[in-house]
C-alpha cells in the first residue's frame, strides 16, 4: 500500500522504503554523450590533455587563416586592394615566419641567455634559427602542419578502416576473409615504410602526405571495428532490422557502426598523436613539408648541424611535438575510461 502523500513516481520497496520508478532512468543516464562529457570534466588527466589540444588547435587555426585562407583571398581584387596576402597578420603585427630579417643575428638563445652568437633579446623570446628567423613565430605556424595533417590523416584512416572493418565483420565468410587478408597485407608492412613508398610514388605534396599516412592507418581501425561488429551483429535489434527487410547497407550505417564506434573514436584520438610523429619524422628526413613552410620536424632537422652552438634550437620544436602527442594520448585515455561500460555501470 502506498503511503499518504507519496507521488505517482514513488513506490514501496520490499523493506517498506520509498523507492523511485526512475531507477532505470538513472542507469540510462550513465551512458551517452552527456555522461561521457561529465566524466571527462571530472578526469584531470583527460581535461589537461583537452586544454592543451584546444590551445594547439587554436594556434593551428590562426596559422591556417594567415597562411592559407589569406593566400587564397589575395587572388581576388576585392581583398587584395586592402593588402590581404599570405602571412598578412604576421608581417603586419608580428614577425614573418619565412622571411629572413635583415639585421637579426642567427642562432640567438632565448632571452635573456647568452651564447657565442650574442645576447638573447625579448624581441625574439625563444631565440632565432640558423637563418635569423624568429623561432616562436615558426613554432606557431608549424602547429598548422602538425594538427592539420594529424587530424585529416586520422579521419582518412578512420573512415576507410571503419567501412572495411564493418563490412567484413557484418558479412563474414569469404567477404571477411578477402577484406581482412588485404588489410593484413598492409599491416605486415612497417607503417613508416608504407608511407614513404606512397610518397615516393605520388610525391611530397602535403595532400599526398596526409592521404599516405591515412591509408597506412586503415588496418588499425579495420581490425578494431571488425572485432566489435562481430559481436554486435548477433544482437536482437540487428535480427529485428533484418527480419523487417531493412537493407544491409542501412543496417550497417544506422545500427552496426554507431554501436561499434566508441573504441574507434578512442583509437582515433590516440592515432592523431601517432600521425603527428610520423609527419614530423617525414619532415625530419626531408620527405614532408618543404621549406620555407615552417614545420616542427623540419626545424628539428635543421637544428642538428648547430646543436652544440645552440641546443635551444632543437629543444623547442621537440618540446612542441612531445607536449602535443602526450596531450592527445592523455585525452584518449580519459575518453576510453569514460566510454568503457565496465567502468560506467
Amino acid at each position: 500500500m502506498a503511503t499518504t502523500g507519496s507521488t505517482e513516481d514513488d513506490v514501496l520497496d520490499a523493506d517498506g522504503d520509498v523507492g523511485s520508478l526512475h531507477k532505470d532512468d538513472e542507469i540510462e543516464s550513465r551512458v551517452g554523450w552527456r555522461y561521457t562529457l561529465s566524466q571527462i570534466r571530472g578526469d584531470p588527466t583527460a581535461l589537461g590533455g583537452l586544454v592543451v589540444i584546444a590551445f594547439m588547435s587554436g594556434l593551428a587555426l590562426f596559422a591556417t587563416v594567415d597562411a592559407v585562407v589569406f593566400d587564397i583571398l589575395s587572388e581576388y581584387q576585392v581583398f587584395a586592394q586592402y593588402g590581404v596576402r599570405k602571412y598578412w597578420i604576421a608581417e603586419t603585427f608580428w614577425i614573418s615566419p619565412i622571411k629572413e630579417p635583415l639585421e637579426t643575428p642567427r642562432l640567438l638563445p632565448p632571452a635573456p641567455l647568452e651564447n657565442v652568437y650574442g645576447q638573447g633579446t625579448w624581441a625574439h623570446p625563444l631565440g632565432t634559427d640558423d637563418r635569423g628567423r624568429d623561432i616562436l613565430a615558426r613554432l606557431v605556424y608549424g602547429s598548422r602542419i602538425a594538427i592539420t595533417v594529424g587530424a585529416i590523416a586520422t579521419v582518412v584512416g578512420m573512415v576507410g578502416g571503419t567501412v572495411v572493418g564493418a563490412v567484413a565483420g557484418y558479412y563474414g565468410g569469404r567477404v571477411d576473409d578477402l577484406l581482412m587478408r588485404a588489410v593484413e597485407t598492409l599491416y605486415a608492412i612497417p607503417f613508416f615504410i608504407l608511407v614513404l613508398a606512397f610518397i615516393a610514388v605520388f610525391g611530397t605534396n602535403l595532400a599526398f602526405v596526409m592521404v599516405g599516412v591515412g591509408i597506412a592507418s586503415i588496418p588499425t581501425f579495420a581490425r578494431l571495428i571488425r572485432s566489435e561488429v562481430v559481436s554486435v551483429r548477433e544482437k536482437a535489434y540487428i535480427e529485428a532490422a533484418t527480419a523487417a527487410g531493412v537493407r544491409d547497407r542501412n543496417i550497417i550505417r544506422r545500427h552496426v557502426i554507431p554501436n561499434s564506434f566508441a573504441p574507434v573514436l578512442v583509437q582515433g584520438t590516440l592515432q592523431i598523436g601517432t600521425a603527428i610523429l610520423i609527419v614530423a619524422g617525414l619532415s625530419f628526413l626531408g620527405f614532408g613539408v618543404q621549406p620555407p613552410t615552417p614545420s616542427w620536424g623540419q626545424m628539428l632537422s635543421k637544428s642538428r648541424a648547430v646543436m652544440i652552438e645552440n641546443v635551444w634550437y632543437s629543444i623547442w620544436p621537440g618540446l612542441c611535438i612531445l607536449v602535443t602527442v602526450v596531450a592527445f594520448n592523455m585525452f584518449g585515455d580519459g575518453l576510453r575510461d569514460a566510454l568503457d561500460p565496465r567502468l560506467n555501470n
